[in-house]
């Protein structure tokens, strides 16, 4: 089974680079790409728009990652969120009951809206951001760039 695993995971790294350049030609200008399976034939359209969570998916299996696809309206659990941020379960309750970030009681249980959590780390990418063009612009005015 672990020599499954291993090929799937080297298939998947040998796909990414590939579906990356395919995806990069197709996203702008066409609604669907269609693929055809040579052993069979048998041909089939995508939608542009699932590109990048095929994308994620072999850029999950390239790095043996296991993938679940969520719907932006699926509420998860604080742990879920916490292995989805990378994070502590003890911070992501934190992040809740400071506000940073909406959820509901189901029960005594919080829950977070896949959406809000998107919107959350969307919000942190942007102030990392801002704040590493200010350190580079500081480090630039002290000659440290």
């Amino acid at each position: 089974m672990a020599n499954t695993a291993t090929t799937d995971q080297d298939l998947a790294k040998r796909s990414l680079k590939s579906f990356r350049k395919l995806s990069k030609l197709y996203k702008n200008n066409a609604q669907s790409i269609e693929f055809a399976v040579k052993d069979s034939g048998t041909a089939f359209q995508l939608p542009v728009s699932a590109l990048d969570s095929i994308e994620t998916i072999l850029k999950n299996l390239a790095e043996g990652k296991h993938s679940e696809i969520l719907s932006e309206d699926q509420y998860l659990t604080t742990q879920q969120v916490a292995d989805y941020l990378n994070v502590s379960r003890p911070f992501v309750v934190r992040l809740l009951e400071a506000g940073k970030l909406p959820f509901k009681k189901v029960g005594r249980h919080r829950r977070v809206l896949f959406s809000d959590l998107k919107n959350y780390e969307e919000i942190q990418k942007q102030i990392a951001l801002v704040n590493l063009k200010k350190l580079t612009e500081e480090s630039q005015l002290l000659n440290l760039y």
